[in-house]
């Protein structure tokens, strides 16, 4: 088994109740507290601290690397399509692709490219993809009744 393949493996579901397991119910929170402290962080006007450039390494290269493009595989691909490597996989692919491709595209519109700019695109691809997501999840519920 491959390493990434047992840590993506690791309790998806509660095994006695077969209820997903608490992250995967909130992960919308969760990615909004990721967001938002890698958002302070980045305003603090003093990161000479150590520990705050640890978590600013660690929050942000999950808040760039994997959160908007695991909502993008969401997007495209429902839950049962693919499997969480593939989706692990394609999260990381699109984050190398794509973040490059935005930053260049917001400095054509003559925006700074700044840690908070790119903050803000990454945002925004958020955003977009739990909107949609949610009023997918809502026509499909209109659509049962």
């Amino acid at each position: 088994m491959l390493p990434i393949d047992f840590i993506l493996s690791i309790s998806m579901m509660n095994k006695i109740t077969k209820q997903p397991v608490w992250w995967q119910t909130n992960l919308i929170w969760i990615s909004v507290a990721i967001a938002l402290l890698l958002l302070v962080i980045i305003l603090l006007p003093r990161q000479n601290s150590i520990i705050i450039k640890i978590f600013r390494i660690v929050l942000g290269s999950v808040y760039i690397l994997f959160l908007p493009w695991y909502w993008l595989t969401l997007s495209f691909f429902g839950k049962k399509e693919i499997d969480r490597l593939e989706r692990f996989a394609l999260s990381f692919a699109l984050s190398i692709s794509v973040v490059p491709l935005l930053t260049f595209y917001i400095n054509l519109l003559w925006v700074k490219i700044t840690q908070l700019s790119v903050w803000w695109v990454v945002a925004a691809v958020v955003v977009v993809n739990i909107v949609y997501l949610e009023w997918k999840k809502k026509r499909e519920m209109g659509s049962r009744n």
